[in-house]
């Protein structure tokens, strides 16, 4: 008898009761029964039944019937056989001491959950659980359980448990796993004020040095305060019977109002939080029964020094906490407890927005699982309530299947083994690929976990490879999956399908990092380099991203696939090839390279940038660049000619001027200009550099500003 179970002596006499009733004329045997060789079986609510439990064992009943092949009955509605029936008995228990308890005894199972929500998850556990006993139940498109029908009993590790990936998104599916949807949970959701505050008057606005900001709100404001009233009365009424979760917070950026009202509530050009503090003390007075959060992030990173109302909490970001190893223990993951523990202290509705995807690449693998999993038992080793696992939405992403599954089991357990919960998922639902897929991942979370690198929130390819990415076994995991995928059927061969073409993204981007490389795009035939012929199997392939809906974007800044591949092929595929006199001869660093950036291959391996953002074949430089340029091939040069990329939204400028120097003097001085979509600027023109023992480039940064150079090819053209 499970411990858990409030009442349990009542409980016991009310199943067996229970099971007497639905199983009487069916015989009696002193062995325990098996589903599988039963005739059917009784489904029926706790013989004190509310009219939840009736309900629940409706659903449960329907929803056997439904999976059982001919000659399973469920009762009592289709009445007792001459065989014996397996009883499922179900309860709704509130005063359960955890959230879910199975009780096995000789003649079935009882499941007790503590809310509906629960009984939703138990219940498919059930099925799934049944399935593996009884073949005559097809389970085959639930994941695999975590509860069996053996007596246990358990308690989930946070109460809130949202993850926002495409597989997540599904309700049907979410019920299955028990997770949150923050698009059906939440009356306000992150920084979403603005629909509320839209076309609002001036006194809404954040006052910033002395000016009206419209990209940020005063807290202070009785009119913010009418028109958040309005909203949540309007809409959610006053929340007596159905209670609603809202988040009050600042806009996504650092602007801070700074009025005279805000300044008296304590607010400074470093913390909101008092403002906003006082906002949803009024807004938690107003409706008691609703709840009010807002964000520990930028300005109110910094918990009150006050207690918060009981109907008040917050969603504290992980975004300064690296995904790497050793970052719980590091000076970051230090200062993060302790700000932690700081809203702990004030508030028991302490809520965590922790991120699990590249954001500036949707498309390439990025194996946070262990990771999270080390975050998850921390958060809930430090008594945190809820977890918001920010994702990358309804847009596609690799393994999303899987990741999510994986993620709502440690969010209900963070104790659980990431690699045993991957090759469950992969050995139940990829017969044909099962174990290349789960061998691949395997493999990738193994080498994120030990990467001091870490995973890059905003990343590319090179942050790929320097953290876990093996472009040759990636490139040997890809070929083989392109092998595999004709032999598989149904789901998984669409599944498959759907994968290949998202990692053809990965395998050009692979390709291009790599050049001339073994796991490049380019090969040399006679003094010059060409595109690899398998280049365009790789794009035919990406192409195909047009078949699946979530395949549009490559990241959250809502770049096409089609126009990364359109200017793939014009940059790269379709260029004109140009001889040109560096490659293979290095370059010398005169100025500091930044991190990351020490490697100046990127500006001689004949693989042209592309002008749809700064990860794609662009070396990166913080100040001016300079770089010796080997006197050797210099000397045969005729012309030079040198790219730059200009996107301002990410501070990269074309420069103000590209020198030339021999020996130390000026040779000739280059102006940059653009491309008709003002995206590449070029410099080009004849040079003489014979009979000089150095010769240095140097692009200069515009004046002003903190802005960035994004070089691409350097070309000595003979």
């Amino acid at each position: 008898m499970c411990s858990c179970i409030s009442r349990s002596e009542r409980l016991a006499a009310a199943f067996c009761a229970t099971l007497c009733l639905f199983l009487a004329g069916a015989g009696c045997s002193a062995a325990a029964l098996s589903p599988a060789e039963c005739g059917g079986y009784a489904v029926a609510p706790a013989d004190d039944a509310s009219k939840q439990d009736a309900r629940w064992a409706g659903y449960l009943r329907d929803h056997l019937r439904r999976r059982a092949e001919g000659g399973i009955r469920t009762v009592p509605d289709e009445g007792t056989g001459d065989r014996e029936l397996f009883g499922l008995t179900v309860r709704i228990d509130t005063l359960l001491k955890g959230d879910f308890c199975v009780e096995r005894s000789r003649r079935g199972v009882l499941i007790a959950a503590r809310d509906e929500r629960t009984m939703l998850w138990l219940q498919y556990q059930l099925m799934k659980s049944l399935a593996g006993e009884d073949r005559r139940i097809d389970a085959a498109d639930l994941p695999p359980a975590a509860v069996g029908l053996r007596d246990t009993a358990g308690r989930f590790a946070f109460a809130y448990r949202a993850v926002y990936t495409p597989a997540a998104q599904d309700d049907d599916l979410a019920g299955i796993l028990s997770t949150d949807n923050v698009e059906t949970g939440w009356g306000l959701w992150g920084h979403q004020l603005d629909r509320v505050l839209a076309d609002a008057p001036k006194e809404v606005f954040a006052t910033v040095g002395g000016e009206t900001c419209d990209g940020q709100f005063c807290f202070s404001s009785d009119e913010t305060f009418r028109r958040i009233e309005k909203y949540v009365a309007d809409n959610f009424g006053e929340g007596g019977t159905l209670p609603a979760r809202f988040v009050i917070a600042p806009a996504d950026n650092d602007a801070i109002c700074t009025c005279e009202a805000c300044s008296a509530a304590g607010n400074t050009s470093r913390t909101a939080t008092p403002a906003v503090m006082r906002m949803l003390g009024r807004l938690a007075a107003r409706f008691p029964h609703h709840t009010f959060f807002t964000l520990g992030y930028l300005s109110t990173g910094e918990p009150p020094a006050v207690r918060m109302p009981a109907n008040t909490g917050v969603i504290v970001s992980a975004m300064e906490l690296p995904l790497s190893a050793g970052a719980l223990k590091s000076a970051s993951g230090k200062k993060f407890a302790v700000r932690l523990d700081g809203w702990k202290d004030v508030t028991d509705n302490v809520y965590i927005w922790d991120y699990i995807q590249n954001f500036d690449d949707y498309l390439t693998p990025f194996p946070v699982l262990e990771r999270m999993g080390e975050r998850l038992r921390f958060y809930r080793d430090k008594g945190v309530e809820g977890i918001f696992l920010n994702g990358s939405g309804y847009d596609y992403v690799p393994f999303d299947d899987v990741r999510t599954y994986v993620l709502a089991s440690l969010l209900r357990d963070p104790g659980q083994p990431v690699e045993a919960l991957m090759r469950r998922y992969f050995a139940a639902n990829y017969p044909k690929s099962g174990d290349l897929l789960a061998g691949f991942c395997v493999q990738a979370e193994r080498r994120a976990a030990a990467s001091a690198r870490g995973l890059n929130l905003y990343g590319g390819i090179r942050d790929a490879e320097a953290s876990w990415l093996d472009a040759a076994k990636f490139a040997a995991f890809y070929d083989e999956l392109g092998r595999v995928l004709p032999t598989a059927k149904g789901a998984e061969r669409r599944q498959l399908h759907e994968l290949l073409t998202a990692l053809s993204y990965t395998r050009l981007e692979v390709a291009r990092n790599h050049a001339a490389g073994p796991s490049g795009c380019m090969e040399r035939r006679g003094g010059s380099l060409r595109v690899r012929p398998q280049a365009g199997q790789w794009l035919a392939a990406l192409e195909e991203c047009a078949s699946f809906a979530g395949m549009k974007h490559v990241g959250e800044s809502g770049l096409l696939v089609g126009e990364y591949l359109g200017a793939w092929r014009s940059r790269i595929f379709q260029a004109e090839t140009v001889s040109n006199l560096l490659p293979d001869t290095g370059l010398k660093a005169v100025s500091r390279p930044d991190e990351g950036y020490e490697d100046l291959g990127v500006l001689t391996d004949g693989v042209r940038g592309l002008p749809v953002g700064y990860h794609y074949g662009w070396h990166i430089s913080s100040a001016d660049l300079e770089v010796e340029i080997p006197a050797g091939a210099a000397s045969r040069a005729h012309r030079f000619e040198m790219s730059f990329l200009d996107m301002p939204r990410h501070r990269l400028r074309a420069p103000r001027s590209v020198e030339v120097y021999k020996d130390g003097a000026l040779y000739r001085a280059f102006v940059p200009k653009p491309d008709a979509a003002g995206r590449i600027f070029t410099v080009s023109g004849p040079v003489d550099l014979s009979g000089a023992e150095r010769i240095t480039v140097r692009a200069l940064r515009p004046e002003g500003g903190r802005t960035q150079l994004a070089a691409d090819e350097i070309y000595l053209i003979p």
